[in-house]
């Protein structure tokens, strides 16, 4: 009986190391990145974090060690070509998992352990910005389309008398056209039109602008809202197809005969000018209070100061003076620059010009100051 108990003791002890062996010990030691064949990498163009760690580490996501090991580097999405990156050499390999010691057969059913959730990954740097970027082409001052659409300040006597002809319906019967609408003309006594003529719609506004400084009336704007090809003839009435439309037409609008605004061309460029002229900015385009660039204002300059289509103004706002807080004297500060207009169109008393160079917003009561002008 004594022997029985001695033979079962050895093959209990047996059966514990031969399970012991099989389970790995904790003490382990984890997995290691491969260490790179250098200490410093030098970032050559096109380089980022990203593509770094997963050419010399073989995993993108080594990014951020190799950030950490930089701190000069402020901002991991901004490296440049030149830089040297010093490397992390080994030790932020995650361990290797241990593996499950095998469980005895449980009598009855086990049920499954939910697996764990994968680790989020981390975010991608960014590549890097750019900051070589190409110069901007210079913006047109007016394409032909603008020049035919640009308005004109006009004296009351001109804005009642403007056009030949009313814009009297349209085959939709609508009250406003626009472009490849069919419209129906009425001309003005001894008035006369043919088929391919080509009509400019007008319309003068209702209000008056007064001039910011005298507060007296410097006229009405004429507003082009179109263009009008004549189709054909019927009993006193004249067909038409708008072929450009700048605002909404409406009934009671004005034709005139269509001509293209003159404008200098591209290669005729506004030089110095060597004479004073200044006016004043006296409204803007829809009575806008401030404007910038591509906006249209009217200047209270114009055929009779010898300003022409092209000419160049640079734009200033007197600066209001300031008293030194020290003496107690009054100090004069200089107007401030706030950009340049060119001129689109001339009457004997205004211009129409576009905002070509804008620093700041502009607005009516601001000085215009002629800087270039075509010579001729």
């Amino acid at each position: 009986m004594k022997r029985t108990g001695g033979v079962l003791l050895i093959l209990m002890l047996m059966c514990a190391l031969s399970l012991s062996a099989g389970i790995p010990s904790r003490a382990q030691a984890p997995q290691q990145a491969p260490t790179p064949a250098a200490d410093t990498y030098v970032v050559q163009k096109g380089d980022t974090l990203w593509d770094i760690a997963r050419q010399l580490y073989n995993d993108p996501l080594y990014w951020q060690r190799i950030w950490n090991q930089n701190p000069f580097i402020a901002n991991p999405n901004r490296i440049f070509p030149g830089d040297t990156l010093a490397l992390p050499g080994k030790g932020f390999a995650p361990a290797t998992p241990l593996a499950e010691a095998p469980k005895p057969e449980a009598p009855k059913e086990v049920a499954k352990e939910e697996p764990a959730a994968p680790p989020t990954p981390a975010t991608p740097p960014k590549p890097p910005i750019s900051f070589d970027l190409a110069p901007l082409p210079p913006i047109p001052v007016a394409s032909q389309q603008a020049l035919v659409c640009s308005p004109v300040l006009v004296s009351d006597q001109v804005a009642d008398a403007v056009g030949i002809g009313t814009v009297v319906d349209n085959t939709a019967h609508r009250n406003m056209m626009a472009t490849e609408d069919i419209v129906f003309m009425k001309m003005d006594p001894s008035r006369e039109v043919k088929v391919g003529d080509r009509l400019t719609v007008a319309r003068a506004s209702f209000y008056h602008v007064m001039h910011p400084y005298s507060r007296r009336g410097v006229g009405r704007v004429l507003y082009a809202a179109g263009v009008v090809e004549v189709t054909g003839l019927r009993e006193g009435i004249v067909l038409g197809r708008v072929i450009l439309g700048c605002d909404p037409i409406t009934l009671g609008d004005r034709v005139v005969p269509f001509s293209m605004p003159p404008f200098p061309p591209a290669e005729q460029v506004a030089k110095p000018t060597t004479r004073q002229l200044e006016g004043a900015v006296v409204a803007a385009y829809y009575q806008l209070q401030m404007v910038a660039q591509q906006q249209v204002v009217f200047m209270d300059v114009g055929k009779a100061q010898g300003v022409n289509p092209g000419d160049v103004f640079a734009i200033y706002r007197p600066s209001p003076p300031v008293v030194d807080g020290a003496t107690g004297r009054v100090v004069d500060i200089p107007p401030e620059r706030r950009g340049e207009a060119t001129v689109l169109r001339v009457t004997d008393a205004t211009a129409t010009a576009v905002i070509s160079v804008s620093a700041r917003d502009s607005r009516p009561g601001d000085t215009v100051v002629l800087s270039r002008q075509i010579q001729p």
